[in-house]
């Protein structure tokens, strides 16, 4: 056995959140952890990883009792972590994120930088990747920066290779290089712990699954003939009847009107209407253009051309702050740019769009904060220990749930969700999912942006297939299938 976790437990302030944990992992093999947002999947990650020590319990690497510390010593061990936050420096080049803190020298004083970037542009091309080694990660996608961090991960040679949430910012394309990358992994001898909300992929590379539920060991059994609807009873410990909600069909007026809206080598001549009580769905590949034109809707950046009416009447926003005075709400994959305050309190993330309704005279009324705040978790099912807490110390699904509720408080009427199920669990999903369905039955607009296609099928009245910028095909729910969607985003269309 390459690596066996004996009881592990941790607690946080009192709160248990792992309990006795058992978890094995053989050379070679592919054990994705599966569990809800907060289940422990990444308390579990920090305590193999270094980056927690456990209160209790025995960490065994190949059969030796060892102590994790600290990351170094995780690196030592020949432990590599790819989160899917990407621990990347923004002003530092692909190179030397990859190498950071490992440099190769040159006579063992300076920085060899030519055979640095050698060995990055050569573990690039392992990937199928050509992008230059001095090109700063700053000017990379959120896909791109993935597959440095993967990269990085590569250049330690490790033996055992956590991956968390790997394919959340990836291409269908991406993905398969990924998983081709897994097997070369697997036939190296290299143990591989795979955390996914994706659950067509356990079957498709995962050797053994574990779900974890409440900080507690659930089940673990071979991912083969572990069906998806067996996998989503464990882990939400209950049989979901009804994933998605019935799909809005009967719309009320007209809430916007886009005509030839375009952003120089962003998108072009884009025109689309959008209804009181309606879910309408962006589909593309990536770069097709779908999280720019979320960005413009919401005024972060300015347009070359075009017009966008709200309620017949024309808006120009010169920034988001104009967005929010005409109730408009966006919630993005990349939430530290979407505006999250890690350092804040959960409740002060949740107000903060929505202080113009809670203040009088220039003052906030406190009470009437917290209680709206206390209606958003509440509402969205958000796990924490306080609405006090700081939102940095929350799981990724919790802290794009408050980035959802941030929206509520604020009583937005238009929601643009660009990727709102990031990084969130099956039965999270499926109750944000109510949630939008309550919201457009209010009569409010929304707009959701997606990767995910069985996502846009189940939910939206109508779906935009995105390809190189423009808008090529439009898809009504009774006529959408995965294979028109891709076929028109990947410009195949008959």
């Amino acid at each position: 056995m390459l690596l066996q976790l004996n009881n592990l437990t941790k607690s946080y302030f009192g709160v248990t959140v792992l309990d006795h944990v058992n978890f094995d992992l053989k050379q070679g093999e592919v054990h994705a952890i599966l569990g809800q947002n907060g289940a422990g999947k990444s308390t579990l990650v920090k305590l193999i990883s270094g980056v927690e020590e456990p209160d209790n319990g025995e960490i065994y690497l190949d059969g030796n009792l060892v102590r994790i510390p600290s990351t170094l010593e995780a690196q030592r061990l020949g432990i590599s972590t790819i989160y899917q936050e990407t621990a990347l420096v923004p002003n530092m080049t692909i190179a030397e994120n990859i190498f950071l803190g490992r440099e190769p020298k040159l006579f063992g004083l300076f920085t060899h930088y030519s055979k640095m970037k050698r060995e990055a542009k050569k573990i690039l091309k392992q990937l199928g990747y050509s992008f230059h080694p001095t090109t700063l990660v700053r000017d990379l996608s959120i896909s791109e920066q993935q597959t440095v961090a993967i990269a990085k991960a590569i250049s330690r040679q490790c033996r055992i290779m956590i991956m968390d949430e790997p394919t959340a910012s990836l291409t269908e394309q991406e993905c398969d290089r990924l998983f081709r990358m897994i097997e070369t992994f697997k036939s190296e001898g290299v143990g591989i712990i795979y955390i996914t909300h994706r659950l067509k992929e356990v079957q498709g590379i995962c050797d053994r699954v574990t779900i974890l539920r409440d900080g507690q060991h659930v089940i673990t059994r071979e991912a083969k003939g572990f069906n998806e609807k067996e996998i989503i009873t464990y882990i939400v410990g209950k049989e979901l009847s009804h994933y998605f909600p019935p799909v809005p069909i009967e719309v009320g007026e007209e809430l916007m009107r886009v005509v030839g809206l375009g952003k120089r080598n962003q998108f072009t001549d884009i025109d689309f209407t959008l209804h009181e009580g309606e879910i309408l769905g962006f589909a593309g590949l990536a770069d097709s253009g779908g999280s720019e034109l979320a960005n413009a809707l919401f005024g972060r950046v300015r347009t070359d051309e075009g017009s966008i009416y709200w309620r017949n009447e024309k808006v120009e926003f010169r920034s988001p702050r104009q967005a929010i005075h005409h109730r408009f709400g966006l919630v993005d994959r990349d939430r530290a740019k979407a505006g999250m305050f890690s350092d804040m309190p959960v409740s002060r993330n949740l107000t903060i769009s929505g202080l113009r309704r809670l203040n009088k005279w220039q003052f906030i009324n406190e009470q009437k904060e917290q209680s709206k705040a206390l209606d958003a978790v509440l509402q969205l099912d958000i796990k924490m220990i306080d609405p006090e807490q700081e939102i940095k110390f929350l799981s990724g699904g919790n802290q794009q749930k408050v980035m959802f509720g941030r929206w509520l408080v604020a009583d937005s009427d238009l929601y643009i969700l660009n990727e709102p199920t990031c990084g969130i669990d099956i039965g999270a999903k499926s109750e944000l999912y109510v949630v939008i369905h309550e919201l457009v039955q209010e009569g409010k607009g929304m707009i959701v942006i997606s990767s995910d296609l069985s996502e846009l099928i189940g939910l939206c009245t109508r779906i935009l297939v995105m390809h190189e910028g423009r808008i090529v095909d439009q898809i009504l729910h009774e006529f959408a299938t995965e294979e028109r969607i891709l076929s028109a985003a990947s410009g195949l269309q008959s």
